[in-house]
């Protein structure tokens, strides 16, 4: 088995370590084949696109000419039409993805950072050079010292760098830009939405529409949903979206690469729970696995079926547009129905963004949801017209209930109920948690179906994890024979664990049959295997609409 490496996303690093990587370059060929000049792939976050992008560099750039980094990939399968465009370009390649800063002065400054450093991986040849003016020559020393203060001039810095390159080689220049939507998010967040949304139209507008001196341009982005006026200027990029047959299967892995990896780490077997996990991603027609999660349950020497994937970049917007309530109140019971139901239906899929608009359209919202990883279509898109998004497995299930958690700590006034438990106050517990139903759903419409059960799981464990200094608080996890609900394992001395088991009362039997029920399930399946060694409270919540009923053992 090969090691595993997580800590890169160099391609080359990864080929010469002989770690572990799933060949994708046929992307290449297929990049090779599309004469599009200028090709954008939104994908979730942590589904390879910059171990794609480092990939692209190591191919194309002239740089690494005569490389033997592809020996046996299926690119050099190929033939010489692909063999040909191997290292024959200048290739520019920068990530946006660490300008994260609380002021646009700050992006500014950081940017011109950025842009210094790529300069200097070109300084000797470029100032040498006998095609650049002396004019020219003293900007690229300005870029380099950091000293250029004009901002209109600074998103021009990587359209004048192409065009250096282009001359002194006599080549087109190839363009690889990650993660350019990052700035943007950010500084949507900062109030300085506007000014980034204008920087980052000018930096893609001047290097990317109409430039004679660039061979192809290569973009990703979690989301297209920044830049509201550039795609209606810049009519040469061809958007792959998830929701479209070419390149569905390069970002993120598919089911039989998944089955092969499971394989040479003799855990076959257990295919069904991963794809529980970490799979059920409709790409096109492709069920597709998060390849962040898979790699890192591989790593676990354990191999525990527990989350490992967020989108850090992503997850700030979706919480800002579904718990701030002042801009649609109607999202959040919207918000709480798709983890009890595990689905949303009836979406219009919009896939041209901007954030502005998200604050007006549920569609968009729940659009970026699936952008951005955290729901799946149940079918091939086809128009876009009412689809149906669903949860895609455990992993982004648990996810959803984190942001639930956020909004009930957000809008609980109360003082955290996690205390009693601590106590073995169990009466002030059940008390308060009663209670806290009856207040708390009045406004929404809970469903007497076992699915339910998933509405009333985020409830608790979002109360439960309101200023908890007292518990490690796990769910859904593997203990004795099956799946406890929740766990919570003390952080602190001297005080009992609890599992809790969740139950749907049925409309043929009653309270009690059904706390029975949870009690025996928690017994014959021994989840407290994992905890045995401590005082172990075992507790049966059995709900039904609004009632509820707690017992513990």
């Amino acid at each position: 088995m090969k090691n595993i490496n997580l800590e890169t996303n160099d391609f080359k690093e990864i080929i010469e370590s002989d770690s572990l990587f799933i060949d994708k370059t046929l992307f290449i060929k297929e990049l090779i084949d599309n004469p599009s000049p200028v090709i954008c792939f939104p994908r979730p976050s942590k589904f390879g696109k910059s171990l794609n992008m480092s990939m692209l560099n190591y191919y194309f750039n002239i740089e690494y000419k005569n490389n033997t980094l592809f020996n046996g990939l299926e690119i050099m399968k190929q033939g010489d039409k692909y063999f040909k465009e191997m290292n024959k370009y200048p290739v520019v390649s920068l990530s946006l993805k660490d300008t994260k800063k609380i002021t646009f002065k700050g992006f500014l400054n950081n940017y011109k950072t950025i842009m210094a450093n790529l300069y200097l991986k070109y300084e000797n040849i470029l100032m040498n050079s006998k095609v650049l003016t002396n004019t020219e020559k003293q900007r690229i020393k300005t870029i380099i010292e950091e000293k250029e203060d004009n901002p209109e001039r600074l998103p021009n810095f990587l359209s004048y760098l192409v065009n250096y390159l282009s001359r002194y080689y006599g080549l087109q220049v190839i363009v690889l830009l990650d993660d350019y939507d990052v700035p943007i998010i950010n500084g949507y967040f900062n109030g300085y939405y506007d000014e980034v949304v204008d920087f980052i139209n000018q930096l893609l507008v001047t290097t990317f529409k109409g430039n004679r001196n660039l061979k192809k341009g290569i973009i990703t982005c979690i989301s297209k949903i920044c830049t509201e006026n550039f795609y209606s200027c810049a009519n040469n990029i061809e958007v792959y979206n998830i929701t479209d047959a070419r390149y569905s299967t390069y970002f993120g892995f598919t089911e039989s690469e998944v089955k092969g990896l499971l394989k040479e780490y003799n855990l076959s077997d257990i295919f069904d729970d991963v794809k529980k996990w970490y799979g059920g991603y409709l790409f096109d027609e492709n069920t597709i696995y998060n390849p962040w999660s898979i790699l890192k349950y591989l790593e676990n020497k354990d191999h525990e079926l527990i989350p490992y994937w967020t989108n850090k970049e992503g997850v700030g917007l979706l919480k800002d547009l579904i718990y701030n309530i002042k801009y649609n109140t109607n999202l959040l019971d919207e918000f709480e129905r798709i983890i009890n139901k595990c689905y949303k239906e009836h979406v219009n899929i919009e896939l041209n963004l901007n954030l502005k608009s998200l604050k007006g359209d549920p569609n968009t919202v729940w659009t970026l949801f699936m952008l951005m990883g955290y729901l799946t279509p149940t079918t091939l898109v086809g128009d876009g017209e009412n689809i149906t998004l669903k949860i895609p497995n455990l992993e982004i299930k648990e996810n959803l209930i984190d942001m639930a958690s956020s909004w009930f700590k957000n809008n609980y006034n109360g003082n955290s109920i996690v205390k009693y438990l601590a106590n073995s106050e169990i009466n002030e517990f059940k008390n308060k948690l009663e209670n806290l139903v009856l207040e708390t759903f009045s406004y929404l419409d809970v469903p007497g179906t076992s699915a339910s059960e998933a509405f009333y799981h985020a409830f608790v464990m979002g109360l439960i994890r309101i200023d908890n200094e007292y518990y490690e608080v796990t769910s859904n996890r593997e203990s004795g024979f099956g799946r406890y609900d929740i766990l919570l394992k003390p952080k602190i001395k001297d005080i009992p664990a609890y599992i809790i088991e969740f139950k749907l009362v049925r409309d043929n039997t009653t309270f009690e049959d059904t706390v029975e029920t949870a009690f025996n399930q928690i017994e014959t399946m021994k989840y407290d295997a994992s905890v045995k060694n401590l005082d172990v409270i075992k507790m049966a919540i059995a709900f039904k609409g609004k009632k509820v009923k707690i017992e513990t053992r």
